[in-house]
This record gives C-alpha cells, sequence and structure tokens, in this order.
C-alpha cells in the first residue's frame, strides 16, 4: 500500500496573489536548499516580476510536495515570442531574467537536499503532462548544479532537444583568516597598482570610506549610485543599467527590503565631500555579491578609486569572517576582476525544444532561404 506521504504532486502559482503568499515558505527551503543564491530569495523575485512583468509573461511557478511537506520550487514564467511573425512560442524562463540582459545569477530549481531528482523529474512532467511551453531557457546556473545533468537526462526522457553550453565565467575569492595573506597572493604589479593608489590618495584631505547604515541615507544615497554608474558608463559611451526605467524601478523596490535585512552594502569614497566611487555588494549567506558600481571619470587619472574601494570591501568581509568575494559575471570590459580573483566558475545555459517544435522552426527557416535564393537567382 502506498503511503499518501510520500506521494509527490505539484501546486501551480500563476497569480501575484499567490506569489506573495510564500515568502516564509519560499525563503525557509531556500536556506535548506544547495542551491542557496541571494538571487533566488522570493523579495528579489518577487519585485523583478512587479517590475519587469509584460501581457505577453505568464507566471509559472511550480511547488513541489510529498505529501504536505514543500521540497521544491520552479521559479519560472512563460513568455510568449513571435517568431518572424510566422510562429507564437512559448517559453518557459527562470524568474529574473531575460534576455539580452543579465540582472541575476546563479538561478536553479529550488529543492531540498537529497531531493534533486525527484524533484527535477516531477516538474518535467508536470511540464509535459500540462503542456506548459514549447521551449525552455534556462540560464546562468551554476555549472556545478545537479540541476544540468537531471535536465539533460529528463530532456532525453521527454524527446526535448536539448544543448547545453558554457555562458561565461565567474571570478571569486575564497577570503583568508587575514588581510595581510590576501595581499601576498595577489600579483607584484596589483600590490604596487593599490600601494601607489594608497599613497596617492593621501594627497588629498577629507577621505572618507562609508557605507549606508539607515533607511533614512537611502534615497539619496541610491541617487548618488545611480549617478556615478551612469558617468563611468557614458563615459565610455554605453547606456548604463539604469538609463532603463524597469531596471531603476527594481532596485528602488528592493535595495531598501535588502538594506533592512542586512543584505545590502552600498559603499562610497569620497573626497572633500564629494563622493567618487560607489560599489553596490550584496552580503548573504557569508559571501559577497558585487553587483554594481559607480565611478567619477572627472576625477584625478592618476587614481583608481574603485580599487580602493574593492580592496578596503574585501578587507571589511575579511574582518568579518566571511567566505567569499564574489565578483559574478565576466562582462566583456569586466578583465580587472582576474586581477583581483584566481578561481572561476562556469555558469551555464540550458536550452530545451520539443522535437516537433525544432522541425517546424527548420522546416520554416528552410522554406525562407530557398525564397531568397529563388529571388536572388531571378
Amino acid at each position: 500500500m502506498i503511503n499518501k506521504t510520500d506521494i509527490l504532486h505539484i501546486q501551480r502559482i500563476n497569480t501575484l496573489e499567490g506569489f506573495y503568499s510564500l515568502h516564509e515558505k519560499w525563503n525557509a527551503l531556500l536556506n535548506e536548499s544547495p542551491a542557496n543564491s541571494f538571487f533566488l530569495r522570493w523579495e528579489w523575485l518577487l519585485r523583478w516580476w512587479e517590475a519587469y512583468k509584460e501581457d505577453k509573461h505568464n507566471l509559472c511557478i511550480l511547488l513541489v510536495f510529498k505529501g504536505d511537506e514543500l521540497i521544491g520550487i520552479a521559479p519560472f514564467y512563460i513568455i510568449k515570442k513571435n517568431w518572424k511573425n510566422m510562429l507564437t512560442i512559448r517559453r518557459l524562463m527562470f524568474l529574473g531574467t531575460k534576455e539580452g540582459s543579465v540582472i541575476s545569477e546563479y538561478m536553479d530549481i529550488i529543492y531540498r537536499a537529497g531531493y534533486e531528482e525527484a524533484v527535477v523529474r516531477e516538474i518535467t512532467k508536470f511540464i509535459v503532462q500540462q503542456d506548459l511551453c514549447d521551449d525552455i531557457f534556462l540560464n546562468l546556473i551554476d555549472a556545478s548544479s545537479k540541476t544540468i545533468p537531471l535536465l539533460e537526462q529528463t530532456a532525453r526522457d521527454i524527446k526535448f532537444l536539448h544543448i547545453v553550453h558554457n555562458k561565461a565565467e565567474s571570478p571569486y575569492i575564497n577570503l583568508r583568516s587575514n588581510y595581510e595573506d590576501f595581499f601576498k597572493g595577489l600579483t607584484a604589479s596589483m600590490r604596487h597598482k593599490i600601494r601607489d593608489n594608497e599613497r596617492d590618495l593621501r594627497e588629498y584631505s577629507n577621505i572618507v570610506f562609508r557605507k549606508t547604515s539607515n533607511i533614512s541615507e537611502f534615497d539619496k544615497d541610491f541617487e548618488e549610485l545611480v549617478r556615478l554608474h551612469q558617468i563611468r558608463w557614458e563615459s565610455r559611451n554605453f547606456p548604463g543599467s539604469f538609463c532603463g526605467g524597469r531596471f531603476k524601478d527594481f532596485q528602488k523596490m528592493i535595495m531598501p527590503e535588502m538594506l533592512k535585512n542586512g543584505h545590502l552594502e552600498l559603499r562610497f569614497l569620497s573626497v572633500s565631500g564629494k563622493n567618487i566611487a560607489a560599489l553596490y555588494n550584496i552580503h548573504y549567506n557569508n559571501k559577497i555579491y558585487f553587483y554594481q558600481s559607480g565611478l567619477d571619470t572627472s576625477f584625478d587619472s592618476k587614481l583608481a578609486p574603485g580599487s580602493l574601494l574593492h580592496d578596503y570591501s574585501i578587507q571589511e568581509a575579511i574582518n568579518a569572517g566571511l567566505r567569499e568575494y564574489d565578483f559574478l559575471l565576466m562582462g566583456n570590459m569586466d578583465s580587472y576582476k582576474k586581477q583581483w580573483a584566481k578561481e572561476n566558475r562556469r555558469l551555464c545555459n540550458i536550452y530545451m525544444v520539443k522535437s516537433g517544435i525544432f522541425k517546424l522552426v527548420m522546416s520554416a527557416e528552410n522554406k525562407i532561404k530557398n525564397v531568397y535564393h529563388a529571388i536572388r537567382n531571378k
């Protein structure tokens, strides 16, 4: 006789009210999960959804229960994509992610340790049985996650074609027991750069390293972060992350919550009362994630205030007994991260598509090519 407490079942959450109701259960499970990333916390993904939701988006959070016990959460949503005005494809993605931009990293399915295979299989079975989507695009998963080989196996079982590829590196520092040991581990050129910057900075008066400490300081400090971030990127002829309203709205909602919960480290370096550099770090699970930064590029060109602020933040993390300083995803202009960090993680994307949809798209692609060649050969 089957014990009802051993039966797995899934509940789908597709309303904002349902999302709101999950707060305590969600974070409690995440705290026990191998996939315990800040970017999977309930409040981060809820605020992202509130900022980025569009009419073509549908919430699709899948809760996996063993009896009455919550053992898994798949933080998904579905987006309807129009393929060349010929075909509408329903794509399943992680909440917190969107194509063409990086907002959240270390994404994953949340599961209680020991239930990885059962949760992933139950989720994929439900997706197929309910015909929820035509393809699945899950990005920025830690390459060491058990989710990837489990999804590969289940893709074969349910006759989905699948592709896994490495997205990029995520450099990080394993913090030492003291700053002196960390500093000795840097390259000679990096050590000289830091010491030279410290010497040059001492030429100025009223040098202050500070951190936003309470909510009354937040609004002003947030605008300073935005200002310095935009100066840095616009000086390189890039728009900057805060040029778009949605990202700014998202951060304006989530950062005060992070500050109240002890997860926000918003740091500034100022000279004579003027902020010249900013760091937006996330403090979670005994580690620091470096998320955003800003820099006044008009200040003394021989100084590297961003490096000085990172150095100060790393010292503070070591003094607090934290285990890691994570620089997050390497972008095309982020080579400086490897000057600090010797170790790397790989982040992966996995793409799964129904065989029938893939064949339909390939057939349409071939028809377009044939028409194109026929026109060219006239």
